[in-house]
């Protein structure tokens, strides 16, 4: 009982950073309007793309190019796009902010851990994005879908799927946090973090099955679905969307779970390195 308190007073320490994460997102409402905007462009970008390449297909608009109709394809690309809103994390622009600042000194003083003070923030805000953003319109873009007939589940599967994606999206944040902070420990010795988040913005985007479905990457594809990336946008919505088997599925959680663990370690190890060399810009 008295351990189940003290558990409680560790946590409770923490929910003014999960608050402040909420808080952070209703500031800029201004960029949920503009991701909306953004959202509706790429979501015609794509559709004029595929339906290009699907109407010049063998069987045309009824094609299966890679494992996925037309409409699935489309269906993927709109869901890619609203989950990785869901997973996008702030915390290695955070932790440079601070490294820059010098504000960094009076964080580390506190008796909080530095690590889950950043990862409540990051619940906070996702927290949020899901229910006031994702939620809503993951509804009503899988109620077009199947409403108007383009695509088709099996009631009871869809619903364990989308218990599985509910699943892999929380392990998804964890992992997205987890690549940002390290990215953040690095700006302790980069002093710059605008090129470094650029690549490595890249990178996920394109070994993640953002930008194009793994699908379509042949034995390349089959690698990058085992790295971490692969979690943050391609293996859950494939999941969502039904194109995995339940063994498959159990298999990849785990390993996503694998990587989580991987990365916190190294993230505590190149933490501990990292508070031993603290150079603040200007200071």
């Amino acid at each position: 009982m008295l351990k189940m308190k003290k558990k409680n007073r560790r946590i409770k320490k923490y929910i003014p950073f999960f608050n402040a994460g909420i808080k952070e997102f209703l500031v800029y409402k201004a960029q949920v309007y503009g991701w909306l905007l953004i959202g509706i462009i790429e979501i015609l970008f794509l559709f004029f793309l595929y339906h290009a390449i699907y109407k010049n297909a063998p069987e045309g608009m009824n094609s299966i190019i890679n494992g996925f109709t037309f409409y699935e394809m489309i269906l993927y690309g709109a869901t890619s796009f609203i989950f990785a809103n869901i997973v996008s994390s702030e915390t290695g622009w955070n932790i440079f902010v601070e490294v820059r600042d010098g504000t960094i000194v009076n964080t580390l003083t506190k008796p909080v851990s530095y690590r889950l003070r950043h990862l409540f923030t990051c619940f906070g805000n996702a927290f949020f994005k899901i229910c006031f953003v994702a939620l809503p319109l993951l509804v009503i873009l899988y109620g077009v879908f199947i409403g108007f007939g383009f695509v088709s589940f099996e009631p009871l599967q869809f619903i364990l799927n989308v218990l599985f994606f509910i699943l892999f999206m929380f392990v998804a944040i964890l992992i997205n946090d987890s690549v940002q902070y390290l990215v953040g420990m690095l700006t302790f010795y980069t002093q710059h973090m605008f090129g470094l988040d650029m690549f490595i913005t890249s990178i996920k985007t394109f070994l993640s099955g953002a930008m194009v479905p793994l699908a379509y990457m042949g034995v390349f594809g089959v690698v990058f679905s085992y790295l971490p990336f692969a979690f943050l946008a391609s293996t859950p919505i494939l999941v969502l969307m039904g194109k995995i088997e339940i063994l498959s599925i159990i298999m990849f959680l785990a390993i996503a779970i694998g990587y989580e663990i991987l990365l916190e370690f190294i993230n505590h190890l190149l933490f501990r390195h990292c508070v031993k060399k603290i150079v603040v810009q200007g200071g």
